[in-house]
């Protein structure tokens, strides 16, 4: 009883610094990347082109570390990032620390390394959600995308287990995908598989600027057929300003005004600080030797100065959209995708 007490007040703590933080307009979201590996050759990403060291990747003491110095930025949601974070054997532990240090630990996973023991034990290690790639209807199509056969059968049978295995109602599990020029009519199919599985949905705009990729937007309008989408389908919940922006973001590859560096903020396996995942070449310090304060003041200054407008992805349109008018709408739409399922 006083342990099932001991995490409701841990976590009401958590959720009113996050909530502080939001209302005061400081860091909310933090994309922590765990690792660069990867056991797909995806065809919209390239972190696996290169062969990267476990060795090098942040130790569990490190990863305290960063907790740590987060905290006294405040609560925190860290969306665990890679790569594919499951490939690393220590993410339970990684989860657990995270969730000690006061954030609300998240992820995206390629679903791959998902089976019983993996579902039942990872959200009851303190993660508060997790997103499976689902970028087509279509398993063949998904397979050729991800590089992998058999990885839309393992994303579906991953959504299956986390659903099934969630130790509480707070634990939320969806099912994500990238939107690109050729799986726009894929979505609303995607949405039904996902009610039948008893999950959410949400969508991401595609983004080809780190590294070598081909522009794979849509070629075509999306805003309106998606919030259609959205008014049928409850189990649809991104953000309606989210989606309200993607029409613009297509034609002009992207949004003004980022506030990466203000709200956001992304660190490397090796703890290196940049705004984003699309500025990793432009980072600002390392958060395991610089002090936190001086990494907050350098990614403020480097976002006054910025004039990038070249993507829209949900985590940056996440945390923007939820500051746009009318605020009421952004909460309870927040709240919708995280209240109790």
């Amino acid at each position: 009883m006083l342990d099932t007490l001991t995490r409701e007040l841990h976590y009401q703590y958590r959720s009113l610094r996050l909530g502080w933080g939001f209302l005061t307009k400081r860091f909310i979201h933090c994309n922590l990347q765990v690792t660069y590996r990867c056991n797909f050759t995806c065809a919209i990403c390239d972190f696996w082109k290169t062969k990267h060291d476990a060795a090098a990747e942040l130790t569990l003491d490190q990863v305290r570390l960063i907790g740590q110095k987060l905290d006294r930025l405040g609560s925190l949601i860290i969306s665990l990032a890679g790569g594919e974070p499951l490939i690393r054997r220590d993410l339970f532990d990684i989860i657990r620390i995270l969730n000690e240090c006061n954030h609300f630990p998240i992820l995206i996973t390629n679903g791959w390394f998902v089976d019983e023991t993996v579902a039942k034990e990872i959200l009851q290690a303190g993660l508060q959600e997790i997103s499976v790639s689902v970028d087509y209807a279509d398993p063949a199509k998904h397979d050729a995308q991800r590089g992998r056969p058999g990885s839309w059968d393992r994303a579906i049978k991953a959504l299956e287990l986390l659903h099934r295995y969630r130790p509480d109602r707070r634990n939320r599990v969806h099912m994500i995908s990238v939107l690109m020029e050729d799986n726009l009519d894929e979505i609303e199919p995607l949405i039904r598989i996902a009610r039948d599985l008893g999950v959410t949905y949400m969508v991401n705009l595609y983004s080809w600027n780190r590294g070598s990729k081909a522009r794979r937007l849509p070629d075509q309008q999306v805003s309106e057929r998606l919030l259609g989408l959205k008014r049928r389908y409850p189990e649809f919940i991104t953000l309606t300003t989210y989606l309200e922006h993607l029409d613009q973001a297509v034609a002009a590859g992207g949004i003004g005004n980022c506030q990466t560096g203000r709200l956001l903020l992304n660190i490397d396996p090796r703890g290196r600080v940049a705004r984003c995942t699309e500025t990793l070449d432009q980072p600002v310090g390392n958060i395991l030797t610089d002090d936190i304060r001086t990494i907050r003041a350098r990614l403020r200054a480097a976002q006054k100065r910025s004039t990038c407008s070249q993507c829209w992805t949900s985590c940056r349109g996440f945390a923007e959209s939820l500051y746009q008018p009318p605020r009421w709408r952004q909460l309870v739409e927040f709240y919708q995708s995280v209240k109790p399922q």
